[in-house]
């Protein structure tokens, strides 16, 4: 008896994964919920755990394609089973030997007066057919990518009923946009590539004397990032501004207090999401002459941990406490390297933020996303003096100037200086810095966080002489 595990739907928008990784090999036995295998959607990486137990067979390599609902693999109760069916059986897939070449096409041979020729002729065809096959696709992919999802924006929806245009002519578009539109029907005669001036794109056909080097596909969730980035500079007027200053006084404030895990971040979304509310237009983005205001302010923070790039949302930010900011992010962090990030979790961010200020690198520009009209980068550099930190606006200029830039990111760094703890007023300094002692094993606050981090707890009470006396978390167990 065996059983088919097929690839379940990741996401409403793909209709097909590709597979990234086993964790079983052909022929082991494998027990009910079991992690067999990693794909990749257009969306998050899903792990995919087996249905039943028994001896496993593969219908699928690393890196292929499959189809939702395929079979990824089948579950045999019995070994000699699934022994039968690979040693002629029609139920397992037949697998390529991936150590022998595979030709694509044959040159046909003629043999005259028992001698072997080549048709030269045919083969030089063979080689031309090739060519313009391999140019017409060039071209129609420059012309309509294809990303395995379409969703149209809101007044590419409009466009469409206005002019009763049928939407499937654009499936596999990926993010429709009113100037995707236009392009597609020829009504923009030059289409607009990132950074080219408005010029007309060129297409570029690859030389033949690279048909040997090494190549891999790109994976869908870059294909998404490429989609998503690219429309976002499809503008081509976007600027930035970067503001520079010191922030070895706030961490001090964070590590002496024992606030938020000594970590920074947290803090500066926590601002920043606040300040939004002030500047609605940055919370916006720019389509066909138009500014659509969100109702919302839902961050989008970039995140690699070596799983490749992935941008949660931290929704309503503007409503959540630095901790609550700070325990999302934990979540989101442990839930990527878990592979357990929902799709959902990935969709409809208004504004990002993008943090390298703990890898070292002071200066960088970040790339605005679509339907996006700015992008915060963080960066910083702990190996100079005072810690300095940057914060970098990338911005759509079709919808903000730099005055109004200058002055967000001037605000923004006086929030966050005001944490510093010579800014601190005279009382809530002293509040803030008392060094006092647990009254049960003499344990003082400094050294309490020191050990203990953000879970130190150092409670007030009463003794029995009626004075304020202070018992930490340790001792407050057994009190």
């Amino acid at each position: 008896m065996k059983q088919e595990i097929l690839v379940p739907r990741v996401n409403t928008n793909d209709d097909e994964v590709e597979l990234v990784h086993w964790y079983v090999e052909d022929k082991q036995f494998v027990e009910v919920g079991q992690e067999i295998a990693d794909v990749e959607s257009s969306k998050a990486v899903m792990s995919i755990e087996s249905e039943a137990a028994g001896y496993i067979l593969t219908s699928a390599r690393v890196g292929d394609s499959i189809g939702v609902g395929a079979p990824l693999a089948t579950i045999y109760n019995e070994l000699a089973e699934l022994e039968a069916d690979l040693n002629g059986g029609a139920a397992a897939p037949a697998k390529r030997d991936r150590s022998t070449p595979v030709r694509e096409s044959t040159v046909p041979l003629v043999v005259t007066n028992g001698a072997v020729q080549t048709k030269l002729d045919s083969e030089q065809e063979l080689i031309d057919e090739k060519i313009e096959k391999s140019q017409q696709d060039l071209v129609t992919v420059a012309a309509k990518p294809s990303f395995g999802f379409t969703r149209f924006s809101p007044s590419a929806k409009e466009y469409l009923k206005q002019h009763n245009l049928d939407a499937s002519q654009f499936e596999g578009m990926g993010l429709v946009s009113v100037e995707a539109i236009e392009q597609i029907l020829g009504k923009k005669s030059q289409p607009i590539t990132p950074g080219n001036g408005g010029h007309s794109a060129t297409v570029v056909t690859p030389s033949l004397s690279n048909s040997n080097l090494r190549s891999e596909k790109v994976s869908k969730a870059k294909q998404i990032e490429i989609s998503l980035l690219t429309a976002g500079q499809a503008g081509g007027i976007n600027s930035s501004l970067t503001l520079q200053f010191n922030s070895a006084g706030i961490r001090q404030t964070l590590a002496e207090t024992g606030s938020l895990n000594g970590q920074i971040l947290p803090l500066v979304l926590f601002e920043f999401s606040r300040l939004l509310e002030e500047y609605p237009v940055f919370n916006a983005y720019y389509e066909a002459g138009r500014i659509y205001y969100y109702d919302r302010i839902d961050i989008g923070l970039a995140m690699d941990l070596g799983k490749g790039l992935k941008v949660p949302i931290i929704r309503n930010a503007n409503f959540l406490s630095p901790v609550e900011i700070l325990e999302t992010v934990t979540d989101y962090a442990t839930e990527y390297l878990d592979n357990r990030l929902d799709p959902a979790d990935l969709i409809g961010g208004t504004v990002t933020v993008t943090d390298l200020s703990n890898e070292g690198i002071l200066h960088f520009q970040p790339l605005l996303n679509q339907n996006q009209s700015i992008i915060l980068g963080i960066g910083g550099d702990s190996s100079i003096d005072g810690y300095p930190l940057t914060l970098t606006v990338v911005f759509d200029h079709r919808i903000s100037a730099g005055r109004e830039v200058a002055s967000f990111l001037n605000e923004l760094k006086k929030r966050l200086l005001s944490y510093a703890l010579s800014n601190l007023p005279q009382t809530q300094q002293l509040a803030k810095t008392k060094n006092v002692q647990c009254s049960k094993c003499s344990i003082d606050l400094h050294s309490l966080y020191q050990k203990f981090g953000s879970e130190a707890l150092m409670q007030v009470h009463i003794n029995e002489q009626g004075e304020t006396d202070y018992i930490c978390h340790v001792c407050l167990e057994g009190f």
